[in-house]
């Protein structure tokens, strides 16, 4: 299969649906061990998610016995604890926490097949169906999940809530054509340029610029240098998110863990009044001179229609959506490359700019991570085995390829095995960098930085103030004062919710700070 390596996402998804393989803990069961069992399985976000793991459930409830009921609604945080197994996005996982609606997924349950917990004060005990002497075998692999997911997104301190099932990133996405063309390159270099995937953001700028207002495809017409989502972009939040990149780069120092709040104070001060967040939004509101007129009001959609006619250069975009890069009638040969770095960072604790030796590499991934599955806390007995098992079925190597792979509900694959292989069906997105693509994946989820994006309660409320913010920004505000105004906002939801109890949420959701392991009581 070398050079075919879509190939490989077409063996893992056909196997996946039923034609071999192991499927979680099913392969060894000799009779229906949960027979009679009905899960309740609730989407703590959009439900389109759920009809790609339906799909894929088919052989689990022949096998063992259990039926699947799915809610065909979005759940509240509050009621996530009625449903046995919890499909939710990342930044949702402090509401649910909040709401004590997940169990604790025990470390022994992801580690070997054979320990399937029964409650949450029972110790691990071996399945009946398998023999004392039987080799161990670990068909969840879950090792390969790539390790910012595996350790970041899917726990909340030391406690796992949930299984990955897909991941979001950004990438740069470029023609090949425009870098290519010996008439740009030749102009490039006489501007002091090199037509190549920018290592900074500074370098993306001076390309930006370079391309605006040129014919740098030899159509005639006058073209642009980046499209990227500038306007209300509440569908996808691309604006938001490449906003949060470029200051993760400038503001993620490489002895910190927090980013946008101040983890150590007693009030969990906001951070986005500090240099790194002001530079970088007077940046993102500066593209709008290198970009179509209209793109002030774009949202992610209109950004992709405007590179796949041809008229932008370069694209911010996420990566799941390389199928909406180029026209299948008149596929354009497009590049893919990881967003860049900076030469300097901001240190908060002294409030100073550091140049590193190297570039500070950071990404950061919204949603909180991608999209994961949890078990339902009031699932008890039989009934929190067979989630357990469900969801070791779904986030098994096999399954998670036909998942993401399902254009139902895109997503970036977690296994670093399957992101090698590039874009799960390059027939999908003629002229996409196959290769291009799953290095630039590759390289945004296993970065030396990874920030996951807000995780606390009322996540979505606290990024739409500084959306709100942005956008002001980007309409001709000072960038200072809205994010004073997005500041101010934040200190009266937090001061609303509770500051001892958001700091605790805060630190909790880092991963890499002490925390009690219950919050202070509100």
């Amino acid at each position: 299969m070398v050079g075919r390596p879509w190939l490989r996402w077409v063996v893992l998804a056909f196997l996946a649906t039923g034609c071999g393989g192991d499927r979680g803990s099913t392969d060894h069961a000799a009779k229906p061990k949960f027979q009679g069992v009905e899960l309740r399985i609730g989407a703590a976000g959009d439900v389109a998610l759920l009809e790609a793991v339906r799909a894929q459930s088919g052989e689990w409830q022949e096998q063992t016995g259990a039926s699947l009921v799915i809610h065909p609604e979005p759940v509240a945080a509050a009621e996530a604890a009625d449903y046995d197994v919890v499909i939710y996005p990342g930044d949702r996982l402090g509401d649910l926490i909040e709401a004590a609606a997940l169990a604790t997924i025990p470390e022994a349950a992801i580690r070997s097949v054979e320990f399937l917990p029964l409650g949450p004060d029972e110790a691990p005990t071996v399945s009946a169906d398998v023999e004392l002497d039987a080799p161990k075998r670990d068909p969840l692999d879950f090792s390969d999940v790539a390790l910012p997911i595996r350790e970041q997104g899917g726990k909340y301190g030391e406690d796992r809530m949930g299984l990955p099932l897909g991941t979001t990133a950004l990438v740069l996405v470029y023609r090949r054509d425009a870098f290519g063309s010996e008439a740009n390159r030749t102009a490039a270099q006489e501007a002091g340029l090199r037509l190549e995937p920018p290592q900074t953001w500074e370098e993306l700028d001076a390309l930006a610029q370079f391309f605006q207002g040129r014919d740098w495809d030899g159509d005639g017409a006058v073209d642009s240098g980046l499209a990227v989502a500038l306007g209300p972009d509440d569908a996808e939040g691309v604006a938001l998110t490449a906003y949060l990149a470029r200051a993760t780069a400038l503001g993620q120092a490489p002895d910190q863990y927090a980013l946008l709040f101040d983890a150590d104070g007693p009030d969990l001060e906001p951070r986005i009044e500090t240099p790194p967040f002001v530079e970088a939004l007077t940046a993102v509101a500066a593209w709008r001179d290198v970009g179509p007129p209209e793109m002030i009001s774009f949202d992610a959609a209109a950004a992709r229609a405007a590179f796949r006619d041809g008229r932008t250069a370069m694209l911010i975009d996420l990566a799941e959506r390389a199928t909406q890069w180029t026209d299948p009638r008149r596929p354009a040969p497009v590049g893919v490359a990881a967003l860049p770095g900076s030469p300097r960072v901001f240190d908060p604790m002294r409030s100073i700019w550091l140049e590193p030796e190297r570039l500070n590499i950071a990404s950061y991934l919204p949603t909180g991570g991608g999209w994961f599955a949890g078990i339902g806390s009031t699932a008890e007995g039989l009934r929190r085995q067979a989630a357990l098992d469900f969801l070791r079925m779904i986030a098994s190597p096999e399954t998670a390829a036909a998942i993401v792979s399902d254009p139902a509900f895109p997503m970036l694959p977690v296994r670093n095995s399957h992101l090698g292989l590039g874009l799960p069906d390059p027939r999908s997105a003629l002229g996409v960098d196959s290769r291009g693509w799953g290095q630039a994946v590759n390289d945004t989820i296993n970065a030396p930085r990874v920030v996951i994006g807000l995780r606390i309660p009322e996540a979505d409320g606290y990024l739409a103030d500084l959306d709100a913010a942005r956008v002001a920004a980007v309409r001709g505000e000072d960038p200072a004062a809205a994010l004073a105004q997005a500041a101010s906002a934040w200190r009266k939801r937090t001061a609303r919710l509770g500051p001892p109890q958001q700091r605790w949420h805060y630190r909790r959701s880092l991963n890499r700070l002490s925390t009690e392991s219950q919050p202070p009581p509100r």
